[in-house]
């Protein structure tokens, strides 16, 4: 790469940058002068010229520097800053004894692990990449080299926005993996799955779950390809639920309990709205709700809206659990802070006019990691409550 192009931060704003140390500078905080092409590494001074961090640059948009590097003395940010970048990455999972329970985990986790806009995981023998902006995107054949050297892989695919805009980028086409999990198997579509294909970072949520339901009817709403299902009924569900509204999740979703023979176990599967099937659900049936949605918003703007859609799933499920029932209830959109989340479910309590206790806080596992100064890599949080 190129020697990084310099650019100037206004005055009065260099010593609040350096205190907060919040890797997304937005456009006000740079002077006019300050320019350079989309996706190059720039090199943030204060006014005075003194350089306090590196990062990508981008002219379009309002986060108009991504940090990745808070260093105030020149440097080279070539091909082996980023290997060394990478290889951290790896040796803190491979310190991790929680992914050993799994084939599958996050290797790089955007800006939690000083790569902003990159996201790869790992599926046994194929990695997924997301470059979600130019910068990161310009790393690619970077991440392809140090994947392929250091990795066992069969394959390299690159989901974009569309389907038609992803690509396999390296090695052979492998459509379809098999995740293991907690001795649990799931078929994973890495070409349309959502995210990159799997949601990893539900893995010790699934299991928690596994643990409370022995014994229990277990509903398991926006279910996806049955992650929370499954895991209920190899904890010894009495029976169980899943609504999904795609009709190929929801056909994975049968595949996955056959895996792991399960499917002895009574299970109504509804390819439907979630929303609409919480009206039809018979109240005091099920001992167990898992309300998992996408993210309701991706936008500050909207969070009003998608704050009303969170209220309205969670009072709809306190209704209906019987005394003593659990709700284990998420949101994965980073503009719901996790206070916020919890404001929310006061609220959907009061409106059910049911007491709840909370059992546990919950959150993406250690191969998720946050950085601390960047709360909006927090964007998953969730609760198990128990309704009285």
């Amino acid at each position: 790469m190129s020697k990084p192009r310099r650019v100037s931060l206004r005055s009065g704003k260099a010593e609040k940058i350096r205190r907060q140390r919040h890797p997304w500078l937005f456009s006000g905080a740079f002077t006019p002068e300050s320019v350079a092409d989309s996706g190059d590494v720039v090199c943030v001074s204060d006014e005075h010229g003194q350089p306090i961090a590196y990062g990508f640059w981008e002219p379009m948009s309002p986060i108009r520097c991504r940090v990745f590097l808070w260093d105030g003395t020149k440097r080279p940010i070539n091909e082996g800053f980023w290997q060394a970048v990478l290889r951290r990455a790896w040796d803190l999972r491979r310190s991790l004894s929680d992914i050993t329970v799994s084939n599958s985990y996050r290797l790089v986790n955007s800006e939690g692990d000083g790569l902003p806009g990159v996201i790869i995981d790992i599926y046994d023998t194929v990695a997924v990449l997301q470059l979600r902006t130019k910068g990161a995107e310009r790393l690619r054949p970077t991440l392809i080299r140090f994947l392929s050297e250091n990795f066992p892989l069969q394959g390299i695919y690159q989901r974009r926005e569309t389907a038609a805009e992803s690509e396999w980028v390296w090695g052979e086409r492998q459509p379809e993996v098999f995740l293991q999990e907690y001795g649990l198997t799931f078929k994973v579509s890495i070409e349309t799955g959502q995210k990159t294909g799997f949601f990893l970072d539900q893995r010790h949520n699934r299991q928690l779950l596994r643990q409370y339901s022995a014994g229990k009817r277990v509903a398991n709403f926006f279910a996806y390809t049955g992650g929370f299902t499954v895991y209920a009924a190899a904890g010894g569900a009495s029976e169980l639920l899943s609504v999904e509204i795609m009709p190929e999740p929801a056909a994975l979703l049968s595949d996955n309990l056959l895996l792991n023979e399960l499917s002895s176990i009574p299970h109504t599967l509804w390819v439907e709205d979630a929303f609409d099937a919480l009206q039809k659900v018979e109240k005091g049936y099920w001992d167990i709700i898992v309300l998992d949605p996408p993210a309701f918003t991706h936008h500050q703007e909207a969070l009003p809206q998608a704050l009303r859609g969170y209220k309205e799933i969670n009072r709809r499920a306190l209704r209906l659990l019987p005394v003593g029932g659990l709700l284990f209830t998420f949101s994965c959109s980073a503009h719901v802070t996790p206070q916020i989340f919890r404001d929310m479910l006061l609220e959907a309590a009061m409106d059910a006019n049911r007491p709840v206790q909370i059992l546990h806080f919950l959150h993406a596992p250690p191969d998720h990691p946050i950085d601390l100064f960047h709360p909006q890599g927090e964007y998953l949080k969730g609760f198990v409550i128990r309704v009285g």
